[in-house]
């Protein structure tokens, strides 16, 4: 499984502008609809903010992995941002947050849809993956980060 395989230009946003969570999140899901992966906002949104009512999804270490299935989405999918300033998330160790990256898919895909979530927490434990995000200035810049995951970990038989 490689990232690289769910990620696409349209879905990219270098230099996000967002001042909460909420923002950021709707910015996010905005790329879904403007892309036609999800035909609204709201069942979405909705799933997406009850799992951040539950427990934060920013990770530490100014990450995000905001996350959610809906039948709203056709199919697995994530949505990486990386924010111009540094935004509250209610992280974990208390830092704001400039990498996002949004994973939603349909019910039905949430066994890859975990393994999914499971290779990129693995992948931001790379800080060297982690620093060449934060200086990739497009979208392209960073499918060639998430490109070369392979160089990031070995493989486990994903």
């Amino acid at each position: 499984m490689r990232i690289a395989d769910y990620a696409a230009a349209d879905l990219v946003a270098t230099g996000l502008e967002a001042h909460t969570k909420d923002q950021l999140l709707e910015q996010m899901v905005g790329m879904l609809v403007r892309s036609r992966r999800v035909p609204t906002s709201d069942v979405l949104m909705q799933e997406l903010l009850k799992r951040e009512h539950i427990m934060s999804t920013g990770i530490g270490g100014g990450i995000a992995l905001p996350h959610a299935l809906s039948n709203d989405v056709r199919d697995l999918v994530m949505v990486f941002a990386h924010t111009h300033e540094p935004i509250d998330f209610q992280a974990l160790d208390g830092h704001p947050v400039d990498l996002v990256f949004m994973l939603v898919g349909p019910k039905s895909a949430s066994s890859i849809y975990l393994k999914l979530l499971a290779r990129v927490s693995r992948l931001l434990q790379n800080e060297d993956f982690k620093q060449r995000l934060r200086r990739a200035g497009t979208p392209e810049q960073v499918l060639e980060v998430f490109g070369g995951e392979d160089l990031e970990l070995p493989r486990t038989g994903e």
